[in-house]
């Protein structure tokens, strides 16, 4: 059985709370990361030159498409 079949076998067996407690780490882990490379709004500052200030916007544009 392949690795992937395994976990969804292990995913099937779970009962409801288990498979609750999985489904919010994995929501966590996922926001986790994401913060990790996300450019937040207390980045950008009036100081910054213009080819910084469009990378930033077009970095935030990828983030809110929900690119990795």
């Amino acid at each position: 059985m392949s690795m992937r079949g395994k976990f969804e076998a292990l995913v099937r067996d779970l009962d409801g709370d288990n498979l609750e407690e999985l489904r919010r780490s994995v929501a966590s882990e996922l926001d986790g990361r994401r913060q990790k490379t996300a450019i937040k709004l207390e980045d950008i500052h009036p100081e910054m030159s213009a080819a910084d200030k469009d990378q930033v916007a077009r970095e935030i544009a990828r983030v809110l498409r929900g690119e990795d």
